[in-house]
């Protein structure tokens, strides 16, 4: 004989919990799914009907849909023909357009846009090369600008080069395979947009309302004259990103709306970034000369510096950290910089610092006495910058001949700074070398207003090193309120449960 909770739970098998669910909550869930998916759904019941015309998001990925016939269709046509297919749907009237799996696909995304019964939040469009030729790209974003959509992600499926399907393109279709022909006015008509793998083409530039406040370009190829006409044009944009961009030239970045301005992996002859209201600079591998290097932002409160040297293609002319500091704070001053002062309003510094080089020290140490207002200051001394052998005003020797008395003793010949007014110091990929000891130590004893301390050490480390660390913890305080936090690396972390006083046992096995 069954008990009540078995049979109670052989009833509830047979209960639809998800349909009884409200449209706007049913919508939202199976939005996050393919929207080809989506619109499935619609089959399972009545009440599932039109649930996928409800959808507060769209994602669509042409290649997933209709994925056998697109995939038979790449695999035996010549690229060349699929592009004068594609290019045929664009000059072609309606009735005498072709109907291959791309084109299908295409008109799948047009139907389910056109179908919309709600307003959009969002949408998210990865598409074929074949998809820029026929011009549908532009299509599908003028047609959801119509919509109302105001946030957008626009991606070109992979770069041709690298694509086995496109390996037989001819050149002359080069240009046209990742072209983006935008009006200006589609570009600059949604709040937030997002383009990736494109070489990128705006006309006219006109001078109507323009809401774009966000952008990202990623890995897209434009003309320097065509990224200052976008800064000049729109004129609320407040947050811009740019990755692994082509551009070739110097990138200037002269905007007043701006606020939020990041630029990773990229390449080029210098950096000009003049913003009166800036308010975030990241600098993220970037291979730039430092003399190079201008930031007249004087409301800067963020400053992201990062270079990963073991990765990098050019170790020697990769931008950083210690040469941001030098060439922005006058320690080392090219003929004709002129720079502002950045540190005035800094409240975090986040970035990639050698603690163990004394080049480096010489520049912290000059920013921990300019910053007044720095209250976060955060640490990745997971980098060798012994690595790069780049030169600029201060020697970069790491030995004792750089400075007047022994190098240990840096961080004990620095000046009492009544400036330090940080309030969390986190250091990432500590290792309990005697510099990044003797700097933590000089925190711990001068910062009268810390309030914690997080030491992450890194994955490989000695046992009389962290030892050395824990010693840290007898020194007398400056600030009362101070906690300091020893964690093991984060491999360690997984291995250990996070328990540090297990992982110390571990390094003297």
């Amino acid at each position: 004989m069954e008990d009540g909770k078995e049979r109670k739970l052989r009833v509830m098998e047979g209960v639809d919990f998800i349909s009884k669910l409200p449209d706007a909550l049913l919508a939202d869930i199976v939005s996050r799914l393919p929207d080809a998916e989506g619109v499935r759904t619609s089959v399972l019941s009545q009440r599932w009907k039109t649930v996928w015309k409800h959808f507060s998001r769209l994602n669509f990925d042409q290649k997933q849909m209709l994925k056998p016939l697109i995939e038979h269709y790449l695999l035996y046509t010549n690229s060349n023909k699929r592009f004068a297919s594609a290019l045929r749907r664009k000059v072609a009237s309606r009735r005498r357009k072709s109907v291959d799996a791309i084109a299908k696909a295409s008109k799948m995304i047009n139907s389910i846009i056109d179908a919309r019964s709600s307003p959009l939040k969002s949408c998210r469009i990865r598409h074929l090369a074949e998809s820029c030729v026929s011009g549908e790209a532009v299509g599908w974003m003028k047609k959801l600008l119509g919509k109302g959509l105001r946030e957008i992600s626009m991606e070109l499926e992979n770069h041709y080069d690298l694509n086995p399907y496109y390996q037989d393109m001819e050149y002359s279709w080069k240009d046209l395979a990742q072209t983006l022909d935008l009006p200006f006015e589609v570009f600059s008509g949604f709040e937030v947009l997002e383009l990736k793998n494109y070489y990128l083409k705006i006309a006219p530039f006109i001078d109507n309302p323009h809401i774009l406040k966000c952008l990202t370009f990623n890995n897209v190829a434009m003309s320097p004259d065509d990224l200052q006409k976008i800064l000049s044009y729109c004129s609320s944009l407040e947050n811009l990103a740019l990755k692994k961009c082509n551009v070739k030239k110097n990138v200037e970045i002269d905007s007043p709306s701006l606020k939020v301005f990041k630029i990773c992996r990229m390449s080029m002859s210098g950096i000009v970034v003049s913003a009166a209201n800036i308010e975030v600079v990241e600098i993220d591998n970037v291979t730039c000369y430092p003399g190079k290097l201008v930031l007249k932002t004087p409301k800067l409160q963020v400053l992201c510096s990062y270079h990963d040297l073991e990765n990098a293609p050019f170790v020697t002319e990769l931008l950083k950290t210690k040469e941001i500091i030098e060439t922005s704070s006058g320690i080392a001053s090219p003929q004709g910089s002129n720079i502002g002062n950045i540190f005035e309003n800094l409240v975090t510094l986040r970035i990639d610092l050698d603690l163990n080089n004394v080049r480096n020290l010489i520049a912290l140490s000059f920013a921990l006495k300019s910053l007044y207002h720095l209250k976060n200051l955060e640490i990745n001394n997971q980098v060798n910058d012994d690595l790069a052998n780049h030169n600029v005003g201060v020697g970069d020797q790491n030995g004792d001949d750089c400075l007047p008395f022994p190098k240990l003793l840096f961080w004990q010949r620095r000046e009492l700074c009544e400036c330090i007014n940080h309030k969390t110091l986190y250091l990432k990929g500590f290792t309990g070398k005697e510099f990044e000891v003797e700097f933590v130590k000089y925190i711990i004893t001068n910062a009268g207003a810390m309030e914690r301390i997080t030491i992450w050490f890194a994955d490989v480390c000695l046992w009389d090193e962290v030892i050395a660390t824990v010693c840290l913890l007898s020194y007398p305080k400056a600030s009362t309120n101070l906690s300091i936090i020893l964690k093991p690396g984060k491999k360690n972390m997984e291995r250990v449960g996070g328990r540090f006083e297990e992982w110390v046992s571990t390094l003297r096995v």
